[in-house]
């Protein structure tokens, strides 16, 4: 009988070892920045937000001005998925910045024992106004 508790112990902690090598690198989430992981860096992701994010008409009609925050995944593709806002805005100016980073396309993914891997990130936006000029403007924030 002691063998067999013994037996069926050792069979366990094996097993156990075994499942934590097999973890799936497709499932291994990283840490990553708009700097490293957007072709071009920080700058070229600030061109592609000034180029592409329309400021809400609703914002500019309110008088609205503020900074969204957003995290998302960069999948071993490069595509995004799972955006969600962090810190939000307002007067959709937080749909507007969900919208932009959703089809920003072919983010460069992480790198881990040379498998690419998802990675998690953060992004902010900021919308400006001059409300006398009647103009309204979009900037991306680095954030580390």
């Amino acid at each position: 009988m002691k063998n067999v508790i013994v037996l069926v112990f050792l069979v366990s902690i094996f097993y156990k070892a075994n499942a934590q090598n097999s973890i799936s690198v497709a499932d291994t989430i990283v840490t990553g920045s708009v700097e490293k992981n957007y072709p071009g860096g920080f700058k070229a992701f600030n061109i592609y937000v000034e180029k592409n994010a329309r400021p809400p008409v609703i914002a500019y009609e309110n008088r609205k001005v503020g900074t969204t925050y957003v995290s998302f995944i960069i999948e071993p593709d490069g595509s995004i998925s799972n955006i969600y806002t962090i810190l939000a805005a307002g007067s959709g100016m937080d749909e507007e910045v969900i919208r932009v980073i959703n089809d920003s396309k072919s983010w460069l993914p992480t790198k881990l024992d040379n498998k690419l891997v998802r990675t998690f990130c953060r992004a902010g936006v900021q919308f400006f106004a001059d409300f006398d000029k009647k103009s309204m403007w979009v900037e991306a924030k680095q954030i580390d």
